[in-house]
């Protein structure tokens, strides 16, 4: 191209001197110096008796202008391949990228790759393998227009196959090795199958090869040293993709489990809860009609030895119906509303517990009044909030002790507390003790008992209210647990 651009300046200069020759023949200016001058003749041919005439002149000019524009024309021409072949690479490498970015399944992505790279490299097929280290060998993935007996020959490859041994070096060397990890030259590859012009593509998850692509080119391919780095690129794009895709499926299916072992455990702490109640309720009344004395006089330890056993019951039915309004909340049911006076729940959680605080010896404070205004809720988890709530100031205050509940209205919601004078709480478990299942002391000889189920059902049963609840507490002094409920609004 450059040749035949100098050759037409060349002619277009001559046809112009020609044309000047006939049409001008005064001098354009003199240089005396020219006549002694040292100038080869064929150039003192343009200089008659020490003269430039003006088509001498113009004969120059274009001589340079032309030799000038064939060096621009073919810079320009370079310039614009390499634009273009760099326009090339970043197509690929964005298209790969795009297709990484929302591919979740491995299959739907090598493929996608492989048809890139195929059209990328104009090969005449190619097949890509995934290392299986737990079996020893390169599986063939998936393949583009590959000869059937090649797709035999190569759907299992073993891993201390020559060409494998090659191709795993790259995990050793992917820390120090600075020239990129593509092979073009390895005649050992697969002599067995007479393959020839091929170019071979690891993929490298963090400095592993997960596995490689492999392309038979249709002409002889030369790579410069960014074709090159564009197609490790590619390949180690390819390997993370995987891998991270596996990652996915494996952590969903975890995650799968977990849910499918969650919802058998709930199923079964539902069915076991409701299995239980139904003898309970036997026990808890027959013990009932035997302590009222109505099957016959008993003497006063038989009267003591019921009581423990109707007290018991009523804890375990306690701890059942925790279990229930657990899964209740863990299943999101639905808990049907109503406008509710809240000092009737409150006399209904404090006599359900009564047996237990006469038990203790405890005194009993109770402040609110019985006309104070209604709140919108459900009665029977109000009242299982406050039964938690009180059976707790109980629990962990000393016989004899002292607790009390007061409610009082308070900037549109109800404010109601129940305080004790018990251990308290450390100010480092604070935190925690409205988290499930969670005790202050853990540990298997703690001296009280309990599921550690209380508090956090009974923030569950707050916020479904739309509610609020805080703890104060010092240890060794007592314990305040604080509620907010909204007042009922027949507006709203």
């Amino acid at each position: 191209m450059r040749n035949n651009l100098f050759i037409a300046s060349i002619t277009m200069c001559i046809l112009l001197f020609i044309c000047l020759s006939s049409l001008l023949q005064a001098p354009f200016t003199e240089f005396s110096f020219l006549s002694d001058s040292a100038l080869p003749p064929a150039l003192l041919a343009y200089f008659p008796g020490g003269r430039l005439y003006l088509h001498s002149l113009i004969l120059i000019i274009f001589l340079l202008s032309g030799v000038t524009l064939s060096q621009l024309t073919v810079q320009y021409q370079k310039a614009e391949k390499k634009v273009s072949k760099k326009d090339r690479e970043l197509l690929i490498l964005h298209s790969a990228s795009s297709i990484s970015a929302s591919s979740h399944d491995v299959d739907e992505f090598l493929e996608n790759i492989l048809d890139e790279l195929f059209f990328y490299l104009d090969a005449k097929y190619g097949f890509v393998h995934l290392i299986r280290s737990d079996a020893d060998k390169a599986v063939l993935f998936k393949d583009l227009q590959m000869p059937v007996h090649l797709k035999k020959g190569l759907a299992s490859i073993p891993l201390d196959h020559p060409f494998l041994i090659k191709l795993l070096e790259v995990n050793k060397l992917s820390r120090t090795r600075e020239t990129p990890h593509v092979f073009t030259e390895l005649p050992e590859l697969f002599p067995e199958q007479n393959m020839d012009n091929f170019i071979v593509i690891p993929m490298i998850a963090r400095n592993v090869v997960t596995g490689f692509f492999t392309f038979s080119l249709k002409q002889r391919l030369k790579l410069s040293e960014d074709d090159s780095y564009v197609l490790e690129s590619l390949g180690k794009l390819a390997g993370i993709t995987v891998e991270n895709i596996q990652l996915l499926e494996k952590t969903t299916k975890a995650y799968e489990e977990l849910k499918s072992l969650e919802r058998m455990k709930d199923e079964f702490i539902s069915n076991v809860t409701h299995e239980l109640k139904t003898p309970l309720i036997s026990i808890k009344g027959y013990s009932e009609i035997m302590y009222e004395g109505m099957l016959g006089d008993l003497n006063e330890k038989q009267k003591h030895g019921l009581k423990v056993i109707v007290s018991n019951s009523e804890r375990l039915n306690r701890l059942i119906e925790s279990l229930l309004h657990m899964n209740a909340f863990q299943f999101k049911k639905q808990h049907v509303f109503a406008p509710l006076s809240l000092a009737d729940v409150l006399d209904n959680a404090l006599k359900s517990l009564s047996s237990r605080i006469e038990e203790k010896g405890m005194l009993l404070g109770t402040a609110y009044e019985k006309r104070i205004h209604f709140v919108y809720g459900n009665g029977e988890l109000l009242k299982q909030l406050f039964v938690y709530l009180i059976d707790n100031a109980v629990k962990f205050s000393p016989y004899g002790g002292r607790i009390s509940v007061s409610a009082c209205e308070e900037n549109g919601n109800m404010h109601i507390e129940v305080s004790d004078n018990g251990i308290g709480i450390p100010e480092n478990h604070l935190s925690k003790v409205f988290e499930r299942f969670y005790q202050v002391d853990g540990s298997m000889t703690r001296n009280y008992g309990g599921n550690g189920l209380g508090l956090y059902l009974a923030k569950n049963i707050v916020e479904v209210h739309k509610g609020s609840i805080w703890i104060e507490s010092t240890e060794g002094v007592g314990t305040k647990v604080h509620v907010l409920l909204p007042l009922y609004d027949e507006n709203e």
